[in-house]
């Protein structure tokens, strides 16, 4: 099992000798810590919120400004501490704001967590606010700087990916020969190998599937154990082809949380996701979606479908495949309830059942029988009461000369449309059978 990729060094690499002086924050052994939580800071130190209890807790500090004017290089130095990556990892992905939370979190010294926390807020990636209705408490809140940090967290989660117990294979690259050659004099360059590279490309082509239900390959294997949420956050992405802000995003995916916590949510599930699936993912200043090399087979069938339905009828052998007819008769995502799955789902099967019967209808002008009845078939299994669907295979039954099959089809939906909607079939199918009542 894949060890926990974001970490970020929440346990000791290795045992101490007693006795033996241990580093301070700043990387020397002198002792540098203050003993009272609300003793002033050093002059290199961030300012302290002077919390009026030794615990912290939350208590009110002196000053309430958010901090000095922004700067990247104060911001860096900031999350570049001892416990910073992991105060910063905790405010972005589980939403914690509170003093005391963060101190049973990590069981952090005091005074070291009121240092990192008022670092944040000198730097501006925090600001403090009042908790209503708890009196003098107060939460440290990220700022939009703060959370524009969460590439960085992200990344360094990829990076920590490599230290897990089983971190994957190296990917190899055709310049690792070429340094290879430089550092051993060689002037000879490496004539890149096409069949090796088309076998890595494919070793590493990803595809999400979510006809059928939600599958992940990478080199057309799945992905086993994903995370319901990263599930969740890739089918959203494969069901749009272009970027996706993140405040949409998490607002549609989380539409009863308020919009911090829906932020709070997408951030988490992103932090989440184990390498493969994260090396999915493009994240841009227009919001996040898929890399293009991912291969999504909704909207491979969603371009069978179009062909088929235009007009200037340019249809392409593979577009009367098994293949597509298999894609063409698969539902999206069953058994997911998602608001916005249902939506997407309908407007697929709309679209699948017009592009069955276009497909059965093209098929049946080949003499491709057989075919033409399976689409026909695949329509009506979408939608029983959908009339043009049975007249696809009622004519398909004539085309074969089998007028009792042809009737039988008739009987059974004429019954299923009366029990269910007390109607009748329009002169659509009526006028198909009566040519075999008058022969």
């Amino acid at each position: 099992m894949q060890q926990p990729p974001h970490d970020f060094g929440s346990e000791p690499v290795g045992e101490v000798s007693a006795g033996a002086e241990l580093p301070t924050d700043d990387g020397d052994f002198a002792a540098k810590t203050r003993t009272e939580p609300n003793a002033p800071p050093d002059a290199d130190e961030a300012p302290h919120s002077e919390n009026t209890s030794p615990a912290g807790a939350g208590a009110s500090p002196v000053s309430m400004t958010k901090g000095e004017v922004f700067s990247p290089q104060r911001a860096l130095e900031a999350v570049g501490d001892r416990w910073s990556l992991l105060i910063m990892r905790e405010a972005m992905f589980a939403g914690t704001t509170r003093f005391d939370d963060f101190q049973k979190k990590f069981d952090v010294a005091s005074d070291i967590l009121d240092a990192r926390l008022s670092a944040f807020v000198g730097a501006g990636l925090m600001e403090i606010r009042r908790i209503s209705g708890a009196g003098d408490h107060f939460q440290y809140a990220l700022t939009t700087r703060g959370n524009n940090l969460e590439p960085v967290i992200i990344a360094l989660c990829i990076w920590s990916d490599g230290w897990g117990v089983n971190p994957g294979p190296a990917v190899p690259f055709e310049h690792d020969q070429q340094i290879a050659a430089a550092l051993s004099g060689s002037n000879e360059r490496p004539e890149p190998n096409e069949a090796r590279q088309n076998a890595q490309r494919e070793s590493l082509q990803t595809e999400i599937c979510l006809l059928k239900g939600f599958t992940v390959k990478v080199g057309g294997k799945p992905l086993d154990s994903l995370a319901a949420g990263s599930q969740r956050l890739l089918a959203f992405l494969a069901l749009h082809d272009t970027a996706v802000a993140r405040g949409t995003m998490a607002g549609t995916m989380w539409p009863d949380s308020s919009e911090q916590r829906a932020g709070i949510s997408l951030r988490s599930a992103l932090s989440r996701l184990d390498t493969p699936s994260r090396n999915t993912i493009l994240s841009a200043s227009a919001g996040l979606s898929l890399i293009d090399s991912v291969e999504v087979d909704l909207r491979e069938a969603q371009a069978i479908a179009a062909r088929l339905l235009r007009p200037s009828g340019e249809v392409t052998d593979a577009d009367l495949s098994s293949r597509a007819l298999g894609l063409l008769s698969s539902a999206l995502l069953p058994d997911w309830y998602d608001d916005w799955v249902i939506a997407e789902a309908e407007d697929w099967r709309l679209l699948r059942m017009n592009a069955l019967e276009a497909q059965s209808a093209l098929l049946l002008k080949r003499g491709r029988f057989a075919d033409a009845s399976r689409a026909a078939r695949a329509a009506i299994k979408a939608e029983p009461l959908r009339e043009s669907a049975t007249a696809s295979l009622i004519r398909v039954h004539l085309a074969e000369g089998n007028q009792s099959d042809a009737l039988r089809n008739f009987e059974r939906y004429r019954e299923l449309l009366r029990t269910v909607l007390d109607l009748e079939p329009t002169s659509l199918l009526t006028d198909l059978v009566a040519r075999i009542h008058r022969t």
